[in-house]
């Protein structure tokens, strides 16, 4: 007798997926970038300095590596001020 194999689908809602929360640079003033990353993410200042430099110089940065839910928690906040930002 042969057994058949079960076709496994996996969704992504169904697996915690790995996502990163990138954060591009934009028109607005450091402190303000700073101020809303420490809101949205609860890091340390400096942390938080790091990100937006990193953002400022290179065009992009990642802010936070996780599961969708966590990261899209921090992505509303970032965007209260209008901060340009993309989960993927």
């Amino acid at each position: 007798m042969q057994e058949k194999e079960k076709e496994l689908t996996i969704h992504d809602d169904e697996v915690n997926v790995l996502r990163r929360l990138i954060l591009f640079n934009s028109n607005h003033f450091w402190n303000d970038v700073v101020r809303q990353l420490r809101k949205a993410t609860g890091f340390d200042w400096e942390h938080c300095e790091q990100i937006t430099a990193i953002a400022h110089y290179s065009g992009k940065a990642v802010v936070k590596s996780g599961e969708y839910a966590e990261l899209k928690k921090i992505d509303d906040v970032l965007k209260e001020i209008g901060l340009i930002t993309k989960i993927e």
